[in-house]
């Protein structure tokens, strides 16, 4: 199970490995001039397969498969039978023979392909399978063009530590200010000094609000990203959040003053109202522009609060 883990803590899960994601960010083949970040992310899943799983000889051809079937949406198993698969395999004891047969092989090779595809749509890196093939059939054959030991593995990981922390920051709040700029175009909607874009569906009572941000709020809620992925729900849980305003995002502190008791509101929020270029989970990726609807059941302003109350960040922790 160590080895397994092994790979997923490096690849995967540095992707933020989950099956949410509806559009495919990876591209079937590529264009001829190398593509050094999937070349690096293709040189990464090759060196942990060839050397920290314990010299498991899986089948690279099979393990390209499962990457191009998942950016195909046409992959034959699952991501959670790739995972657990993988998870079975890795963690039954295995004597000298590593595979019963070669169709064994194939079967676990194109599962972890799965499984690494998965990661790679979820985070939604722009990548080519022609260099990530390209990448794997180098690493086997130990001709990579990043050459051998350290140095390679130096230029691997930079590669890759450079999209995910400089180059998709910018990739994400560009797409998410271009989406914000569309829904300010639509009258239905009012934009704060701030940047919040708000409609009210229902104003409350305008004589029991939160007025301060020590205020402490009682709401029903729901999140989705641009795509329309619902990352959180109170109504799912059927169990209402309580907080203290100055407790959560920024972007709820302001809205949810905007009504009063019973009230309902919409909201837009600019990830710097948000999480910034915090990503939280598969669904709230770096600099991501959040909605919410958040109905507003009751109010406790701070000079009712007996003691101060202890809230985390009900919303962020939510979303994880």
């Amino acid at each position: 199970m160590k080895k397994f883990l092994v790979i997923i803590a490096t690849a995967a899960a540095m992707l933020m490995a989950s099956c949410s994601s509806k559009d495919s960010s990876i591209i079937v083949g590529g264009d001829s001039e190398l593509d050094s970040l999937s070349y690096a992310l293709g040189s990464n899943i090759a060196y942990m397969v060839k050397y920290n799983l314990g010299g498991v000889d899986l089948n690279f051809d099979e393990l390209g498969k499962g990457i191009e079937d998942v950016a195909r949406g046409k992959n034959s198993m699952s991501a959670e039978e790739a995972d657990q698969m993988l998870q079975s395999y890795f963690m039954s004891p295995r004597d000298s023979v590593e595979f019963n047969s070669e169709s064994h092989r194939d079967q676990i090779s194109y599962a972890m392909g799965v499984s690494q595809g998965n990661g790679m749509m979820s985070a939604r890196v722009p990548a080519q399978t022609k260099w990530i093939k390209q990448a794997f059939k180098d690493v086997a054959a130990d001709q990579s063009v990043f050459g051998q030991g350290q140095d390679a593995e130096r230029l691997t990981i930079g590669l890759m530590q450079n999209w995910f922390m400089v180059e998709a920051p910018k990739v994400f709040l560009k797409e998410s200010e271009d989406f914000l700029a569309k829904i300010e175009k639509d009258k239905k909607w009012t934009k704060t000094e701030s940047g919040l874009l708000y409609q009210i569906v229902n104003e409350g009572d305008a004589e029991v609000r939160a007025t301060k941000p020590t205020d402490v709020v009682t709401v029903h809620y729901k999140g989705l990203n641009i795509r329309g992925e619902q990352f959180d729900s109170s109504y799912d849980r059927n169990e209402p959040a309580e907080f203290a305003l100055n407790s959560v995002i920024p972007g709820w502190s302001e809205g949810v003053m905007l009504i009063g008791k019973g009230g309902k509101i919409k909201m837009w929020l600019h990830p710097s109202m948000a999480y910034g270029e915090r990503a939280m989970s598969a669904e709230i990726g770096p600099n991501a522009a959040l909605y919410f609807e958040v109905e507003l059941l009751e109010v406790k302003n701070d000079s009712l609060v007996e003691e101060p109350i202890e809230v985390e960040e009900v919303v962020e922790e939510d979303a994880e």
